[in-house]
């Protein structure tokens, strides 16, 4: 006997202070100057009957896994829902606050405000649950494109970020629609595959981006709604063009309407539905470690450049980041405890034949397509930047290219880079995580 699908919505506005330091852009040199348009977090609660969940959307830059741990404690004291079905994606807007460092210990202030905005996302998830009603639900896809590949060739071979015409980009966007028994309009969770980077590092305004125009456009015009934006694999797709707030503002109200126009083609819309939750812990492959004395040598190398900045990060990340990853290896390799690899969870929150499978990093368009394409569901959304941020995981065909997402950012796990061919490992465990949840 099929039950109804229960479902419910709640939210907060999570904006910080002014003068709350930003993150997204290591060259800001200061905090932030104004709102604006606020920040928000949105969450949907799913009950089949017999299995819940709770998909939280917030417009952050991200959360570390420890970070993530907390909430999802949280949720379960608040609501009761278990922690591994507490599903949490990021917009991944660089108008936000710094919600993580690779260089230092985070700030009492930035430390204070993860709490409370972690309280913030409980609360969110506990008004949801409160709020479920019966519900009908659908899927759409319409065509849009936001973004282009940002990984620009060059005349001598390198790669740089900029425009890539040429190169794989996402096409549509995805969404899931939930309407109350009554037709009144509650839910639409959407997923496109773009950086929340339509402003750039000379803004000190926080802003969802893009991404806040489109959600603020479907809410006006669904009065009821709550938009949930999911972001896509978009570690090498920028918005084009980009720099404005006119420019995320069209590219905004373009996302929305093509959200806007799935709803109006939705066809007949189901009345029950299952849910299934899984997750998948495995580790992704490192670059060897370099012998100790090599370790030696590179933080030498770094070392007088760093202490150049005296401190001021900003002035140079990528010195900052090759110097820390040197002081991260030599002590791990001092310790002679080394890790056989960096530590990944997937996790998949279904329903019926839709699912939702949660990446924690900074993931190739290409890598998200071909999850998507060989995934056992008919329709299965790879979200970027949840449940976690380990950084880049490059393609083995772009890694030869090198370029900011492979030689600078690229995910690293005590002070080593993943291995060149890690995003097959990656496309693996998604898979399996897919397929433990088909099975459930």
């Amino acid at each position: 006997m099929m039950h109804d699908l229960l479902a419910g919505t709640g939210g907060a506005r999570i904006t910080p202070p002014i003068g709350f330091p930003m993150g997204g852009y290591g060259a800001r040199d200061h905090g932030a100057e104004g709102v604006h348009d606020h920040l928000n977090t949105h969450a949907l609660f799913l009950d089949d009957g017999t299995t819940q969940a709770v998909i939280i959307a917030s417009d952050l830059l991200g959360m570390r896994a420890e970070q993530v741990a907390g909430v999802r404690e949280l949720v379960r004291a608040a609501t009761g829902v278990p922690e591994s079905h507490v599903f949490l994606a990021f917009s991944h807007t660089h108008g936000g606050p710094l919600m993580y460092s690779s260089f230092s210990a985070l700030g009492e202030q930035v430390t204070a405000y993860i709490d409370a905005v972690s309280h913030y996302m409980a609360g969110a998830a506990l008004q949801a649950t409160t709020a479920a009603v019966p519900v009908r639900w659908g899927t759409g896809r319409h065509p849009l494109q936001v973004g282009v590949n940002r990984r620009e060739r060059q005349a001598d071979g390198t790669t740089r970020i900029g425009v890539n015409l040429d190169g794989p980009a996402a096409s549509w966007v995805d969404a899931v629609w939930f309407e109350r028994d009554d037709g009144g309009p509650l839910a639409v969770v959407h997923q496109h595959a773009a950086h929340g980077t339509c402003l750039v590092g000379d803004n000190y305004l926080f802003t969802a981006d893009w991404i806040g125009y489109a959600m603020q456009l479907i809410e006006a015009q669904l009065p009821g709604v709550t938009a949930l934006f999911v972001n896509g694999c978009a570690g090498n797709i920028n918005p084009h063009p980009r720099g404005t707030f006119a420019l995320a503002e069209r590219h905004g109200t373009r996302a929305g309407a093509a959200v806007l126009q799935t709803v109006l083609d939705r066809a007949d819309l189901r009345r029950g539905g299952r849910l299934r939750c899984a997750q998948h812990t495995f580790e992704l492959p490192l670059e060897p470690m370099p012998s100790l004395q090599e370790c030696e040598r590179e933080l030498a190398r770094w070392e007088p450049a760093f202490r150049k900045l005296k401190g001021e990060h900003h002035r140079n990340w990528q010195v900052c980041r090759h110097y820390f990853a040197a002081k991260e290896r030599l002590a791990a390799c001092q310790s002679g405890s080394m890790a056989t690899g960096l530590p990944i969870e997937l996790q998949v929150v279904a329903l019926d034949d839709v699912a939702f499978i949660g990446l924690p990093g900074e993931i190739f368009v290409e890598t998200g397509l071909a999850i998507a394409e060989a995934s056992p569901f008919s329709l299965t959304l790879p979200v970027g930047y949840a449940n976690g941020a380990i950084g880049y995981v490059p393609t083995s065909e772009e890694v030869p290219y090198g370029g900011y997402e492979v030689l600078d950012a690229r995910a690293c796990y005590e002070g080593r880079l993943l291995r060149d061919d890690a995003d097959r490992g990656l496309t693996a465990g998604a898979l399996r995580a897919l397929e433990l949840a088909a099975a459930e």
